[in-house]
């Protein structure tokens, strides 16, 4: 991994110290983020709801939230129709929740991953007609389901589209779509599933006239799905998530009373790392190894038995998933980790959980930096789950073949398609080439260092300064700072195969509390003596046995010397 250090241009950093009265290292930080303006930094600082855009930038919203209130004074029944995952999930329970707050009567359907699959069906839509539902909202789905569009409207059944995929199929004009990846007025693209859901609520609220201090008050909801779908944090995704974790501490969802108090997290102000390591897996795994549906009922039930009832079933179900993925992983990695130079991971199963082969994906598309497809194979068809690098956009390349497919969508990086089984040795054909024509993943990587700042001048102030830059995520990451000479002491390993590493690290006199993941094979089991190194790193506090302490997340760290690699 080569170190990068960052670059500020000296002139802007002299006039922006005048003009905003800002330290240099935060200065220097919102620089490296592409933030040169003032009005840019007082925005991406302060974090105010105020910042959220107008929700009728949509060029349909208006239609859309006509056909709501025709429902609501009909007292007809309206759907709201979302995915399995926990984008889906959380978009679906919010908008049930403050749909019912003002007085539509909603209910909600989730489509079970393994029975049904992806997107809109006509059994679910049969279902629907068959319970008088008169309006479908989906969530998080829907934009590539023409063919399940067309069954509903032969059944009277109104659809109005909400979805931040990308469109497969030429668009069709006449559905009614909320989507900010098709709207060409609506200025932020980037938004989740969720997100969308909550621009649908902003703008009936604002219809009626509500104040939408209503709608914040289940903001956690969204900002879950937010995290969990791993959007840029920046713009309206920075405003929800910061928003989100303020109020989850007094959240109003007693599930997330009882889940929070389960894990144990007390006073502590979560983070989106305790939102990502802890909260969603519990949440996902409904959707790929059990019922989705509960992971809805968890958020709006308000019997506590059914609540621990759920609970018990995320236990159960994330105990599940975590065998089957790692199980699937080991297999995969067993025959990749001997293996040099290649330029992508292409495998195929009967054996592997449908469920779980987008998280395995993930994990090896991260670890040897190459695109990713997994496939399972049940009867005729082939359900593939497909990961990528930066450098090379998966959507694009399976858009180019996507005739061949029964079924396909995703994002630039993440995508998925079932296919016949007579056509998947050429699709693999068409991927490969794709990708070795135009694939940037031998590139060199490197670690971009913010600042370069002694571990000694960390203090309140600073790690309340940097704070105002947090939440952090995609394309605004956890600033990383350099420090040098540090030695490392009671190095201790730990975590599956090892892969993390605890540490204490000595400078001088004095001792920190250290933690180092997916770097454990870059240390010995053995104290280094007289070994000194830099490291890459980020501070935090954390809460430990109830106290709080200052805790070092190293990111990379190199030896200082490099005459001491001969006692190696």
């Amino acid at each position: 991994m080569r170190w990068e250090y960052a670059v500020v241009d000296e002139n802007w950093l002299k006039t922006k110290r005048e003009e905003l009265h800002l330290p240099d290292y935060i200065l220097r930080l919102l620089y490296n983020r592409g933030l040169y303006e003032n009005e840019d930094i007082n925005r991406f600082l302060a974090n105010d709801l105020k910042g959220f855009r107008n929700p009728f930038g949509f060029e349909r919203m208006n239609e859309a939230i006509d056909k709501i209130l025709k429902i609501r004074a009909n007292n007809e029944t309206l759907y709201i129709y979302g995915d399995y995952d926990v984008d889906g999930i959380t978009a679906t329970a919010f908008l049930t929740l403050v749909f019912r707050r003002v007085g539509i009567n909603v209910k909600y359907y989730i489509p079970n991953r393994m029975d049904e699959g992806y997107g809109l069906n006509k059994r679910a839509l049969k279902e629907i007609y068959s319970n008088q539902g008169k309006l479908v909202i989906t969530v998080d789905t829907g934009v590539n389901s023409m063919e399940e569009i067309i069954y509903a409207r032969e059944r009277g059944i109104d659809i109005i589209i909400t979805d931040h995929h990308k469109l497969v199929e030429e668009e069709d004009k006449e559905i009614l779509t909320i989507n900010p990846k098709l709207s060409l007025d609506y200025p932020f693209k980037l938004l989740s599933g969720a997100g969308v859901a909550l621009k649908l609520a902003q703008a009936l609220y604002m219809r009626l006239e509500e104040t939408l201090d209503k709608l914040y008050e289940y903001i956690d909801i969204i900002m879950i799905g937010t995290v969990a779908d791993v959007v840029p944090m920046i713009d309206e995704n920075r405003l929800i998530i910061h928003k989100g974790l303020e109020v989850i501490k007094n959240t109003k969802i007693k599930g997330l009373v009882y889940l929070l108090r389960y894990l144990k997290f007390g006073d502590k102000d979560l983070t989106t790392t305790d939102i990502s390591f802890f909260i969603s897996p519990l949440l996902n795994a409904l959707g790929r190894v059990g019922d989705s549906t509960i992971g809805v009922d968890f958020f709006v039930e308000e019997d506590e038995f059914v609540i621990y009832n759920i609970i018990e079933e995320m236990k159960k179900s994330n105990k599940k998933r975590r065998s089957l993925e790692r199980n699937t992983f080991n297999d995969i990695d067993k025959k990749y980790s001997v293996m040099k130079n290649m330029d992508f991971i292409f495998e195929a199963s009967e054996e592997w959980h449908p469920g779980i082969i987008g998280v395995v994906s993930s994990r090896l598309a991260l670890k040897y930096h190459v695109p990713v497809v997994l496939i399972t194979l049940k009867n005729d068809y082939r359900k593939a789950s497909c990961r990528s690098i930066e450098g090379v956009n998966i959507f694009n390349i399976l858009s180019a073949i996507s005739r061949e497919f029964v079924r396909f969508g995703g994002h630039d990086l993440a995508a998925g398609f079932v296919v016949h089984k007579n056509k998947l040795d050429f699709v693999k054909d068409r991927i490969e080439e794709a990708i070795r024509s135009g694939s940037d993943s031998h590139k060199e990587r490197f670690i971009s260092i913010d600042y370069e700042m002694p571990l000694e001048k960390i203090d309140d102030e600073f790690l309340k300064n940097l704070k105002k830059l947090s939440p952090y995520g995609l394309d605004n990451p956890q600033p990383l700072f350099l420090d040098r000479d540090m030695e490392f002491v009671g190095s201790k390993k730990f975590g599956v195969e090892n892969r993390h590493f605890k540490t204490f690290l000595k400078k001088g006199d004095k001792i920190y509390s250290a933690v180092a993941f997916n770097l454990g094979d870059k240390i010995e089991d053995k104290v280094y003596s007289f070994q000194k190194f830099d490291i890459v790193y980020y501070p935090e506090k954390i809460y430990y046995k109830g106290e709080e302490i200052l805790q070092i997340k190293i990111k990379d760290f190199q030896f200082k010397d490099e005459f001491y690699k001969i006692f190696e």
